[in-house]
């Protein structure tokens, strides 16, 4: 009788193990640490709970061409990483909002709001963020105060600390987003605090003739042209050493710094990143804010278990229990989890940090969408450089850099009519 029981209950966890659902998430950006920190955490607390099995594939950051590659060829995986707006206006992903109404609601309320207005288009939600990715500021205090200034709140501070500090060896200023690294990121920082963009909300029409673009790239330019703000840098080295004593760069610095600067250890402190007056005198900190999404194609037979997964894995007590974990395998690694409760309860992460982290999210702006918008963004580029190797007008050539891109996005409204009718058809 025993062995007839030992043998029924094997067969009945076998039945369970061959019905269980298994799906299946391909991640653009991820490490090999990062996805057994992510199948280590699913086999504890994930699987034993809901029966479903998930398989982790990790991709590089050029590999992204292989997720549309599997969708074209209708052999996508579960759940994807990609510019999910641009996938789903092709009928490739599901609507979220549409498929699972008040739970999307929800869960996209416990994220950053300002990460998620990347993935809305056309009362479309065809995403969530799983990470966030921001510029921050760091600044020398210990430097600072032997020459009797404070951290800067705005960049008429800058340009007022500038030839103090030049005429003492010292220097402040971008190092990703100048003109040698990511510059049009250092100018969408000055043009969204002047409340301008790139581009408008309908994804079709460039932002940058706009009058409020318009100044804050020149102001962008002439901390160059004007302030002789160091084109160019090494990198952290110059902030370790106190030749910079602001050094604005991603979120990731200051984990490196905590990491890897010890002897600075009391002598720096995060803040936001210098800031623009708004008419009502309050100051606007904003800069570039992006991340990486998730998406379900439309393709699976296992979106129910895959939005379950994507419910599990983006709550602030699993993304904080993430985030701790990798820390602890990769000492030095930060990922920025996209729900604000998950930053706050970071181990091993100063609460001065996660703050300013949090701050600088909240007060920045995403790339509203645009198709195949990274074709636009060299013509922003070109203006910028235009304008510091050659000296030219920096009004004259955002103007310039607009007709370009609205040349360019005549053509898009053409190719994408079909994809925007059929939004408004499914929408009835």
């Amino acid at each position: 009788m025993r062995k007839k029981l030992l043998l029924l209950a094997l067969v009945l966890l076998l039945s369970i193990a061959s019905s269980a659902v298994k799906i299946e998430v391909w991640i653009v950006g991820w490490s090999n640490e990062h996805e057994r920190t992510a199948e280590n955490l699913i086999d504890r607390e994930f699987t034993p709970i809901t029966g479903i099995e998930v398989d982790i594939l990790p991709l590089g950051w050029g590999d992204g061409d292989k997720v549309i590659l599997a969708i074209i060829s209708g052999d996508a995986p579960d759940i994807i990483t990609s510019n999910v707006v641009e996938l789903g206006i092709r009928g490739s992903l599901l609507d979220l909002k549409k498929t699972f109404g008040e739970e999307y609601d929800w869960l996209e309320a416990q994220l950053f709001p300002a990460i998620t207005k990347q993935v809305h288009f056309e009362g479309t939600r065809f995403g969530l963020p799983q990470n966030v990715s921001v510029m921050n500021a760091c600044y020398r205090t210990d430097i600072l105060a032997e020459m009797g200034m404070e951290i800067p709140e705005t960049w008429d501070d800058v340009r007022a600390m500038l030839p103090k500090l030049q005429a003492n060896g010292r220097d402040a200023g971008f190092f990703y987003g100048s003109p040698s690294s990511n510059a049009i990121w250092g100018a969408y920082t000055l043009i969204t605090q002047h409340g301008g963009n790139f581009f408008m909300p309908d994804g079709f029409t460039s932002a940058m003739d706009l009058p409020e673009s318009i100044r804050g790239f020149v102001e962008y330019i002439e901390l160059y042209t004007k302030h002789n703000m160091p084109k160019a840098g090494a990198g952290m080295t110059q902030f370790r050493t106190g030749e910079w004593v602001m050094f604005i760069e991603g979120y990731w610095t200051y984990s490196n710094l905590v990491a890897s600067a010890p002897e600075i250890e009391g002598r720096w402190a995060p803040g936001l990143i210098p800031g623009t007056k708004r008419p009502d005198g309050t100051i606007n900190h904003g800069t570039f804010t992006g991340g990486t999404n998730f998406g379900i194609p439309s393709t699976t037979k296992n979106y129910k278990e895959a939005w379950e997964f994507m419910k599990w894995f983006l709550s602030a007590e699993v993304q904080a229990k993430f985030v701790n974990e990798l820390r602890a395998r990769t000492p030095g690694a930060l990922m920025v989890p996209s729900a604000p409760e998950a930053l706050h309860n970071l181990d091993t992460l100063p609460e001065a940090i996660a703050m300013a982290i949090h701050d600088q999210i909240n007060e920045s702006v995403a790339v509203p969408y645009a198709p195949t918008q990274s074709v636009h963004y060299r013509y922003v580029e070109f203006a910028i450089q235009k304008c510091i190797q050659q000296g030219a007008d920096p009004e004259t050539e955002a103007k310039l850099a607009a007709q370009e891109m609205n040349r360019e996005m005549e053509t898009r409204k053409i190719e994408y009519k079909r994809f925007i009718d059929q939004l408004a058809k499914s929408s009835k």
